[in-house]
């Protein structure tokens, strides 16, 4: 019983859907760059696109937990630090050994088929892991900084994609992650405002708690609005600026469906935010903003995945 349950820890601090969003992102963009130069990437390149944001993503999990701590025994008891299911020094090295093996691993991307180490995706992994370890110990204690390190590392998922199989095309997946740096930090702001009570008696400076809850979704709003003029940019070039045409239709129809379903969960949340009370607020946020915004980015991924078979 004790194993069974120590392995289903593991598998509750992994977090297997951050695990595919990052992956099942990278490859597909990967996909996606290769489908606008007519080239095939290998099956080894793939595998290695799999597995390297595999191991970065689950390293910084696995260290966020550790300073997350007093937080979460108010927040989440029953998540396997503060219960004490994996101890902490386990959770810690864990992390940061995984996280160096994405940075080694980075470099061998392309070496079967160009003979060569891909410094550019190495360096980009590495910033990565400083952004990752900066969010985990600082950033996410002090507002808006915090909020937009993370939205650099989801922003960072196509981009890694790109270069992870084209080192020497860094500008193929910009203006995606670029949008979704926009997204992402109202996301963000939004899964922290529903952590606001906790946040709050933790003592972190996180944007709802700096300018309370009401005025940190507005200024969610702000950047989901943002999103809007951006996404479209690498499907069609509104602004004249010469962005690489890597998506068509297909990846339009689901950018339409991700920017509307962010501004229907805002609207769900706000609606209850202002009944005042507590449960119903940290339910909402727990459905609409941590999983049902999830599960609309793994939607617009798949469509993302069709536009590279049109």
């Amino acid at each position: 019983m004790a194993i069974k349950k120590t392995i289903l820890a593991w598998g509750r601090m992994v977090r297997p859907p951050i695990m595919f969003l990052c992956s099942f992102g990278a490859l597909v963009s990967a996909l996606n760059c290769a489908a606008y130069l007519d080239v095939e990437l290998s099956l080894f390149q793939m595998l290695m696109i799999l597995l390297v944001p595999a191991f970065l993503s689950t390293g910084i999990m696995l260290h966020n937990d550790v300073p997350d701590l007093e937080s979460d025994r108010i927040n989440r008891p029953h998540k396997p630090l503060p219960s004490g299911t994996i101890k902490v020094r386990t959770a810690f090295i864990t992390g940061i050994t995984l996280m160096l093996l994405a940075i080694v691993l980075s470099l061998f991307i392309n070496i079967q088929e160009e003979g060569t180490l891909n410094w550019n995706c190495a360096i980009l992994t590495t910033i990565l892991v400083a952004l990752g370890i900066y969010y985990n110990y600082r950033g996410k204690y002090h507002g808006i900084f915090g909020h937009m390190a993370v939205a650099f590392g989801v922003g960072a998922i196509p981009y890694w994609g790109g270069i992870a199989a084209f080192p020497h095309l860094p500008v193929l997946m910009l203006p995606l992650g670029f949008a979704i740096f926009f997204q992402e930090t109202g996301r963000e702001i939004m899964v922290c405002a529903g952590d606001y009570q906790g946040d709050l008696k933790a003592g972190w400076k996180t944007t709802p708690v700096r300018l309370g809850r009401k005025r940190a979704m507005v200024v969610a709003l702000l950047f989901y609005l943002f999103f809007i003029p951006l996404f479209p940019l690498p499907a069609f070039d509104w602004a004249g600026l010469k962005v690489p045409q890597i998506f068509g239709a297909i990846y339009l129809i689901g950018g339409v469906i991700l920017a509307s379903s962010l501004f229907l969960t805002w609207i769900l949340t706000y609606r209850v935010v202002l009944t005042k009370d507590e449960n119903k607020i940290w339910k909402a946020f727990e459905r609409y903003e941590r999983t049902g915004t999830r599960l609309i980015i793994v939607v617009f991924q798949l469509f993302m995945f069709i536009e590279v078979f049109y």
